[in-house]
């Protein structure tokens, strides 16, 4: 399929970000909009497509970019044979051998990548024939080179690989791009275009800030929110092997069969991930949909988005700020809540801040969405 600007992107503005004042909001990217899950696999499967260099036959490392491209880069192995599949972090996992690397424009500049189990993989299964890194927009190029390079220091075995990156959107300046080619990396991407000034687009636009759900110690709301906690083996901050997908479509029919009695009494669904954790969500929402079930999926962010609600075709219209899910400490973000028939909130986070719930529950409760499981994967 051959996508257009309009089919795959709106620009907002950042909130309070004076090292870069615009964001490309993807349509199709269960990130910051509510997405059909079909819609999703469609964009990443057309990635796979454009693609050319790439063998999917051959053992590959993925590597997909925190905070937005989790899930791009999950989705995009489900298309190969034996994948190891890895993500980039914001996170600090302690001890484990990492490097790090900068995110120069970015509301949280530092990322980490753990290559602990990498080299482990590495030893046990031979080398890679190729690596791939997959973001969801390349400006510069900046970032990935940064990864790149601390990454073949640390793990020399990669310098082998063929390398490529692949992006729904590429805007990648010829000199750019050539700083690319000499570390050996040739760029795929949906669309490619570099005559863009996004930042003077949205120079002038007024935009708020979105609102707090956070609440005083004065205040109660009833916590509606059922919990369940679900055993999960994977964690893509560390890496695992996948192939074809079977694991991830396997844990969303299993957790389909736990709640198909209430999905089937409905007519609306979402599947909400947080931050990092996209995929999972993604693949349960797909399993939804495949039972002929309007489902759409999305995400909490750590990235602030300026909220306009009377400009034409603005795309942040309503907007939230909330605990964070992983640190009680750090602010996180959603955007166009809606009231639905039933709602699945899945997240890895070890422990959930009681400050999360009852914000959340609140938030649930402006849309009335008292029909909420939350599904947390330990």
């Amino acid at each position: 399929m051959n996508y257009t600007r309009d089919d795959l992107f709106s620009v907002a503005k950042r909130y309070n970000n004076t090292k870069r004042n615009y964001l490309i909001v993807n349509k199709k990217q269960s990130k910051y909009l509510p997405t059909k899950p079909s819609d999703t696999w469609e964009m990443v499967s057309a990635l796979v497509k454009k693609a050319e260099g790439v063998d999917t036959d051959k053992q590959t490392l993925v590597i997909g970019f925190a905070e937005t491209a989790t899930a791009l880069g999950h989705l995009f192995t489900d298309h190969f044979r034996k994948a190891y599949y890895l993500t980039t972090t914001r996170e600090n996992l302690g001890n484990s051998k990492c490097i790090e690397f900068r995110e120069e424009h970015s509301h949280v500049v530092e990322q980490r990548l753990y290559y602990g189990e990498l080299e482990n993989a590495i030893k046990n299964a031979g080398d890679f024939s190729q690596v791939i890194f997959v973001d969801d927009e390349f400006t510069t190029g900046n970032t990935l080179r940064n990864l790149v390079t601390e990454l073949l220091k640390a793990v020399p075995a990669l310098t082998k690989c063929n390398k490529f990156a692949v992006t729904v959107v590429d805007r990648i300046s010829s000199e750019n791009r050539l700083k690319l080619e000499e570390l050996g990396i040739k760029v795929y991407s949906l669309l490619a275009f570099s005559d863009d000034n996004f930042s003077e687009q949205v120079k002038h636009i007024r935009v708020f800030e979105p609102l707090d759900t956070c609440l005083r110690k004065s205040e109660t709301i009833s916590d509606f929110i059922k919990q369940q906690e679900v055993k999960q083996g994977n964690n893509a901050r560390l890496g695992f092997w996948c192939s074809f997908g079977i694991e991830e479509r396997a844990l969303a029919q299993s957790l389909y069969e736990q709640y198909k009695e209430e999905i089937k009494n409905v007519d609306k669904v979402l599947v909400l991930g947080t931050e990092e954790f996209m995929s999972v969500p993604i693949y349960f929402a797909q399993e939804i949909e495949s039972h002929q079930k309007e489902v759409v999926c999305h995400s909490t962010a750590r990235r602030p988005i300026g909220v306009n609600n009377t400009l034409a075709k603005y795309p942040i219209t309503k907007g939230y700020k909330l605990p964070s899910f992983y640190d009680v400490e750090r602010l996180s973000y959603l955007y166009h809540m809606e009231h639905y028939d039933l709602i699945f909130i899945l997240t890895d986070s070890k422990s959930i801040p009681k400050e999360t719930i009852k914000a959340m529950s609140y938030l649930m409760s402006i849309y009335k969405n008292y029909n909420t499981r939350l599904i947390q994967f330990k």
